[in-house]
């Protein structure tokens, strides 16, 4: 594969020990490494590999990427982030060039911000790490690190002075249209890019469902990327700008008539997200200070418009009822990555260093009325709350992360011992916020300020020149959300409370992982094994019982015992013949809520994944059988010891086809769930009620094609 220009920083004596068939990553050190120089699992999927596989959005891109799942409980709203070994939502970073994106808030069932991932036309290669990483990337990657790089001038160039890359792609899944096109200049020391990407899609075609037993949904998403570089003696200079706006119209239908929704008739949701980021960054050249650095400066900002219109015509009385949430979160900070190549006392080191400073102003207000179709009189109290509110008191987050990290080779040709360490300061203060206050006079609230040391220890021992044994132990570490020190709930109606919680603590991860790696021209072999703890998780508004004195049902977030959770991976890749490979990757975990002892329905039971390959000897065309497969889920059990639903077990197949008519053109078609399985994604459907109406809508698409054309010119 090409190497990414961050591989450029590589000092001459790292250079020298990579392999030029090795794939490079950057998430792992923040600076760039050979895989084979990792004490940790980190998966790298190309630019190539995204155009292979066919990949459209964030769903597509971890189809084939063993432990990793897309966290997606709901039809209406977007994404809400990637769960790397049973670890998900905002305990996994996702890193847009090395920014950090926005976490997910939700609140009751017509607010939900998602994540807002970057749209992967935008992308030129995403990297996945496995297991806590707070070390180097502070609070929020508990369980992990998903890391976009978007697309620079070099990876569009065709020749020294320009190029344009011509995207464009259909699913009939959902109906599924996709475009992109990327263009790119380069004169002298300054290269320019400039990329746009639109796609649409319907409701995903759940097998087994006919079109009117599916929620109507259109959804629309353009984004934007513009790169200026500078190369100077200095250094080089670069300005990014990049946004994303999507909206979606939604048709609510899988539970009107039960439930909280038994008198609702209609049901329509309109929802809006934009989001914008800019960073300026300086790869530096060398200094007495660092022999490698990255500085930046970012400035981002993400708005979510969400209006629920609901008709209640089931009732003696017909009501219409309006709800609306809006959310704001704007960030900004300063950081850097430095390395430094040196000897000491007879040792080879590298010593990685750097800090992250970041400001975040975040706010929410939902909005309500309601009009009587009878009497013809409206309101703007629902259920005792009186609107326009907030769920929580405008709040500022500081954060503040120093590392230090070094990698000594202890003698030429043997183990790479890497200890490292990072301070992280958290402080949340509240703002003077009237409106939150007029609505919960009685209501306290909290600032907050926590600080950690997050140490980590790594043993890299090249076994031969083809096979390295690795372990590492790593601390993970996420401070308390502002949602959850300090929320505003109040329902009269139901004498319901929420109040905040000033003693909670941050939730903390520790991992133990070893593997072994091996590989020779023809075979490449991985076994990792893993044992992660968590204790303090954060159980968000959960209930404490009622409270005579205020005579109301109390709700508080607060820490949770210990979660374990355990597992294997094993991966095969053997090229048997010129002509054909295989792949063979098998993912086991196991865990347990020792406060409960049960199981955890954030586990995805046992699943393989089998890819047999074959290459036309002229290197035109190829062609893919891939096999999915995952066995069924326990069963699980909520709080109140009510069962859940259980996603049963299912093996499905794919076909995909990759042409190449001229070294500017390439075409590809899949057929995907070729046998027309009927199957749920645990990570999807783990915490719902057995007879959940939502259920069938959350069911995998069934049989569909998708087709890419890919031009380069």
């Amino acid at each position: 594969m090409a190497l990414p220009a961050a591989a450029q920083q590589i000092s001459s004596e790292a250079t020298e020990e990579i392999r030029p068939d090795e794939i490079i990553t950057v998430v792992a050190h923040r600076q760039a490494r050979a895989v084979s120089e990792v004490a940790g699992t980190v998966s790298v999927i190309s630019d190539a590999e995204l155009e292979r596989d066919l990949v459209f959005n964030a769903s597509d891109l971890i189809r084939y990427e063993m432990g990793v799942e897309l966290d997606d409980s709901s039809n209406r709203f977007g994404y809400s982030g990637f769960r790397i070994r049973g670890v998900g939502g905002n305990r996994t970073a996702v890193v847009v060039d090395q920014v950090a994106i926005a976490d997910r808030f939700a609140v009751g069932s017509f607010s939900d911000t998602g994540r807002g991932l970057l749209d992967l036309g935008l992308a030129n290669r995403v990297e996945i790490l496995r297991g806590p990483a707070s070390t180097l990337y502070g609070s929020d990657a508990l369980g992990g690190v998903v890391a976009v790089h978007t697309l620079v001038a070099e990876d569009v160039l065709t020749t020294p002075q320009h190029g344009t890359r011509v995207r464009l792609g259909f699913g009939s899944d959902a109906d599924r249209a996709y475009g992109r096109v990327a263009t790119a200049l380069s004169s002298g020391q300054h290269s320019f890019l400039l990329a746009g990407a639109a796609s649409s899609r319907a409701e995903s075609e759940a097998q087994g469902l006919t079109e009117a037993e599916r929620d109507p949904q259109d959804i629309e998403q353009t984004g934007a990327l513009l790169k200026w570089q500078y190369a100077s003696t200095y250094g080089e200079l670069q300005l990014s700008f990049d946004a994303l706006r999507e909206e979606r119209e939604t048709q609510v239908r899988h539970s009107l008539g039960s439930g909280r929704q038994a008198s609702t008739t209609a049901l329509r949701g309109d929802d809006e997200r934009y989001e914008w980021r800019s960073i300026l960054s300086f790869n530096s050249s060398a200094t007495q200070f660092y022999d490698r650095g990255e500085w930046r400066v970012f400035f981002q900002q993400s708005q979510t418009r969400q209006d629920s219109y609901e008709e209640r015509g089931r009732l003696a009385q017909p009501l219409s009822i309006y709800r609306g949430f809006r959310y704001d979160y704007s960030n900004y900070g300063l950081a850097a990555d430095l390395e430094y190549d040196t000897v000491f006392a007879g040792l080879q080191q590298r010593i990685g260093y750097g800090f992250e400073w970041s400001q975040a102003e975040v706010w929410d207000e939902r909005d309500a009325w309601q009009f009587n179709q009878s009497t013809q009189e409206s309101t703007k109290t629902l259920l005792g709350e009186t609107f326009p509110l907030r769920d929580f008191p405008r709040s500022e987050i500081s954060e503040l992360g120093l590392y230090l990290h070094d990698e000594i080779r202890l003698w030429q040709g043997g183990p790479t011992l890497s200890p490292g360490v990072r301070y992280e300061y958290y402080d949340l203060a509240t703002q003077q916020d009237s409106l939150f206050q007029s609505r919960y006079p009685d209501t306290e609230v909290t600032d907050l300020t926590h600080t950690a040391w997050l140490p980590k220890l790594g043993l890299l021992w090249p076994v031969s020149t083809n096979a390295e044994w690795f372990a590492q132990y790593a601390r993970g570490y996420r401070a308390p959300p502002f949602a959850d020190v300090n929320v505003g709930l109040y329902y009269p109606q139901f004498r319901v409370l929420a109040i905040a919680n000033p003693d909670l603590k941050p939730e903390r991860g520790y991992t133990f992982e070893t593997g072994l790696r091996w590989r020779s021209i023809d075979t490449q072999l991985s076994a990792t094994l893993y044992h992660n703890r968590f204790s303090d998780f954060i159980d968000s508004r959960a209930a404490q019982g009622f409270d005579p004195q205020r005579q109301l049902l109390i709700f508080q977030s607060v820490n949770r015992d210990q979660v374990i959770i355990e597992g294997v991976e094993l991966r095969w890749q053997q090229q048997w013949h010129p002509n054909w490979a295989s792949e063979f990757w098998l993912d086991y975990s196991d865990g347990e809520d020792r406060a409960t002892g049960q199981s955890l329905p954030s586990l995805s039971p046992p699943s393989l994944l089998a890819d047999v390959t074959y290459q036309a000897s002229s290197g035109d065309w190829e062609t893919r059988l891939i096999l999915r497969a995952q066995k069924g889920q326990k069963q699980l059990y909520d709080a109140d010891n009510a069962p859940l639903f259980a996603a049963p077990g299912y093996a499905t197949m794919d076909w995909l086809v990759q042409w190449f008519p001229s070294h500017q053109l390439q075409l590809g078609a899949g057929v995907f769930n070729l046998t027309d399985r009927r199957y749920w994604s645990t990570a999807q459907v783990g915490n719902y009620p057995q007879d959940d109406p939502i259920l069938p809508l959350m069911a995998a698409p069934g049989r569909h094609v998708r087709a890419t054309l890919n031009y380069r010119f």
